[in-house]
């Protein structure tokens, strides 16, 4: 592998998880705040935050694993795996290279690790994610209520879709998931997180901020 130009500069790397690691914790308080039931997930290399259980959620939430991220995030998920499963770093594509079955690699990977029954959720807006941090700070409960009980979230669960492997003649060049025929994700070439340490990792990114595009409760 050649590892220039691999490293992920510091605004990416804050809109992979360094802030958004500080803003699920608060959401995390915030929704047992106000009552709603979930496990949270604490094994490493999950999708999913928390799964949630009992009454009060809204439907499309209840019984679900949720990924929290924060308003303005377009990054997903990462994996490791998908860098090693496909030639991405080649001067050629291997003689024996097949897209169809790559793509069929890739979405097995998807479903093995529970990527499609996953639902990302965030905050519509910066307004709302920080009413939601400052009525955690006060455990304003009426207030988290009020804000979970309204419009005031996106989210997109990766359902029915389907995989493409794009490629070049030297190289793999990307992954994209489509669903409901509009792209629901698309990968970047494989990167260093952070400082320069770990493995190559090929991260995923939604094409816009608002997932599926309607703005919805999470409570009943």
């Amino acid at each position: 592998m050649r590892f220039e130009n691999y490293l992920i500069d510091e605004a990416n790397l804050l809109d992979l998880g360094a802030k958004g690691k500080a803003f699920e914790r608060i959401f995390i308080k915030a929704l047992g705040l106000v009552g709603l039931d979930f496990t949270e997930q604490n094994y490493a290399g999950k999708v999913f935050d928390i799964e949630t259980k009992g009454s009060g959620w809204k439907k499309l939430f209840a019984n679900k694993k949720i990924n929290i991220k924060v308003h303005g995030a377009k990054w997903i998920a990462s994996s490791v795996e998908i860098t090693k499963m496909l030639p991405w770093d080649t001067k050629k594509l291997p003689a024996d290279f097949d897209k169809n079955k790559a793509a069929g690699k890739v979405k097995r990977f998807f479903n093995k690790n529970g990527w499609n029954q996953v639902v990302f959720l965030k905050p519509k807006n910066k307004a709302i994610q920080a009413e939601i941090i400052s009525a955690t700070a006060a455990e304003d409960i009426p207030r988290l209520k009020k804000v979970f009980k309204d419009n005031n979230f996106y989210s997109d669960q990766l359902t029915n879709y389907s995989v493409r492997v794009l490629h070049d003649t030297e190289r793999v060049t990307s992954v994209t998931a489509d669903q409901d025929g509009k792209v629901f994700m698309r990968s970047e070439k494989p990167r260093i997180l952070g400082a320069g340490e770990g493995s190559l990792t090929t991260t995923f990114r939604t094409p816009s901020t608002k997932l599926d595009g309607s703005e919805k409760p999470i409570m009943v």
